[in-house]
């Protein structure tokens, strides 16, 4: 079984994708034989109100409950933020939070964030990081030119001990490498995907004797960039046990 940790649907208002539907992304994930994923709404990183996102995307996947696991995009600094997320996991039935401090103009560290952050902590969600949706290099002009602080993720890693993170679609191995000298992620709280890692110069095998095979898991970013990738990875890594990565690890975190 290989479970995705990465995957969105809606629009994308810099350029055309494909697979940005529920149907279109269920059958493209199917054929390449991903079991499950975790979805999150495109539109809510953009909306004013990420809610009206929210709602969306679990009216979009409802005949496809089976494949996916939709994530709760939250943004900490719009007003009624507490009522909505609540929302999202007592009603929609989310799994996951999933936030954009370099979209939506907050620090991780800042009150409101923390305060989030710790909640979800107390119902058991874990707290999903994406580095960024696209390489910042080739950007729209009007889109951010900010990815995730490293620092700031040190910061609240540290602040929210309890609190169970997955980082996704950076260089893995050199964050893993900072966090694990600044905040101990040794203590099993914090997971990365390897999406934008290298598995011919060893980085990929890097990235798992830092963080350990227990915290690894499999992320595609679909449809921004291609599952295939990410597939050979796993062809190519002779390791143990690998059935971890592909999707024991995020079964146990969401507890699925």
């Amino acid at each position: 079984m290989i479970i995705d940790v990465n995957t969105y649907i809606g629009h994308w208002p810099f350029r055309k994708i494909r697979f940005n539907s529920a149907q279109t992304l269920f059958k493209h994930l199917e054929n390449k034989g991903i079991d499950l994923a975790c979805v999150s709404s495109i539109n809510a990183i953009f909306y004013k109100d990420t809610q009206q996102g929210n709602i969306e995307l679990s009216e979009e996947i409802k005949s496809y409950r089976n494949i996916f696991i939709p994530f709760a995009i939250i943004n900490p600094s719009y007003a009624g933020w507490k009522k909505d997320f609540i929302y999202c996991i007592k009603e929609l039935k989310m799994k996951g939070l999933e936030l954009y401090p370099y979209y939506h103009d907050y620090k991780l560290t800042d009150d409101n964030c923390i305060e989030l952050i710790n909640l979800a902590t107390e119902m058991n969600i874990p707290i999903h990081l994406p580095c960024a949706i696209e390489n910042i290099r080739q950007k729209h002009w009007l889109d951010t030119n900010k990815n995730l602080s490293i620092e700031e993720v040190s910061q609240v890693i540290t602040l929210c001990e309890k609190a169970k993170f997955i980082i996704s679609n950076g260089s893995s191995h050199t964050i893993a490498e900072y966090l694990n000298k600044t905040s101990k992620i040794k203590n099993g709280n914090v997971f990365f995907d390897f999406a934008r890692v290298e598995i011919f110069n060893n980085d990929l095998y890097k990235l798992i004797d830092i963080a350990s095979i227990d915290n690894i898991v499999f992320g595609s970013v679909s449809p921004f960039q291609y599952i295939e990738p990410q597939l050979v990875k796993l062809q190519y890594l002779k390791i143990e046990k690998i059935d971890k990565i592909k999707g024991n690890n995020i079964k146990a975190l969401l507890n699925i």
